[in-house]
């Protein structure tokens, strides 16, 4: 095994583990923080979550996953141009990440989850627009990791 296919190994592994992270999140945690809200369990949230994510402690790989894919994806798609190996299947899936980046803070849900479970911003107006937003905007993100994924596995390195 070369240096290429170890990186693609990596990159591969990486995208699959983002994707599904995104596709648990979607399908169970997504789900649940909605209902949370919806039942109007706003204070359990509010006396709960924000807590949990000051008081836990670091999981490196676990709190930038999302940036490390991407990361790696960009450097292996660096490497491939470099090396005159780059493919349209490396650069869609290297897009669709971009794109994943573009869809969390271009529609500006960062800001309303970082409201919500940093700053405990329980604000009905708030509370609302992640309700209406986060199980879509879920769903759209891991369709495009997965298609990155699907993109990686089908390259021959």
């Amino acid at each position: 095994m070369d240096m290429s296919q170890i990186a693609w190994l990596v990159t591969v592994v990486l995208t699959g583990t983002a994707a599904g992270a995104m596709v648990g999140h979607t399908v169970l945690l997504g789900r649940f923080l909605n209902w949370m809200f919806e039942s109007g369990r706003t204070e359990v949230f509010k006396d709960t979550y924000p807590l949990f994510i000051q008081e836990k402690s670091p999981q490196l790989l676990f709190d930038n996953l999302f940036t490390l894919t991407i990361v790696v994806t960009t450097a292996f798609n660096a490497y491939l141009y470099l090396s005159g190996q780059v493919t349209a299947l490396s650069l869609l899936a290297v897009a669709f990440q971009w794109a994943f980046v573009g869809v969390f803070f271009g529609t500006g849900f960062a800001k309303v989850e970082a409201e919500l479970f940093k700053n405990g911003n329980t604000s009905p107006v708030l509370v609302n627009t992640f309700v209406k937003r986060n199980i879509p905007l879920c769903a759209l993100s891991a369709v495009l990791l997965l298609a990155s994924f699907v993109c990686l596995a089908l390259m021959r390195c």
